[in-house]
């Protein structure tokens, strides 16, 4: 009987080893996931960033280039130039929030 118990015991206690191991494991994969998911996202942030400042940079061009002298092409250089300042206000509005 003791030696049946034993048995059990001794099964238990390697299954809860190599439960032991396997969660340190999953949790040090956990940490490494972690890490790489704030790595990704920075990288994401600054590619937005870099995104954000190569529209403003065509936006800009754009600008430059129509600002000709037909009348036609300063009424648009006018509406081009009144949108940007309208999307900077939106900007300035929300990292007022």
């Amino acid at each position: 009987m003791t030696n049946r118990y034993e048995e059990l015991i001794h099964a238990f206690e390697k299954r809860l080893r190599k439960l032991i191991s396997e969660y340190k494991l999953l949790q040090q994969q956990n940490d490494m996931m972690k890490a790489e998911l704030i790595r990704k996202q920075d990288d994401l942030m600054h590619a937005h960033q870099e995104i954000l400042e190569l529209r403003k940079n065509y936006d800009h061009l754009k600008i430059a280039k129509n600002l000709a002298t037909t009348e036609e092409e300063k009424k648009e250089s006018k509406l081009r130039i009144t949108k940007m300042v309208r999307e900077i206000d939106k900007c300035l509005a929300l990292l007022d929030e």
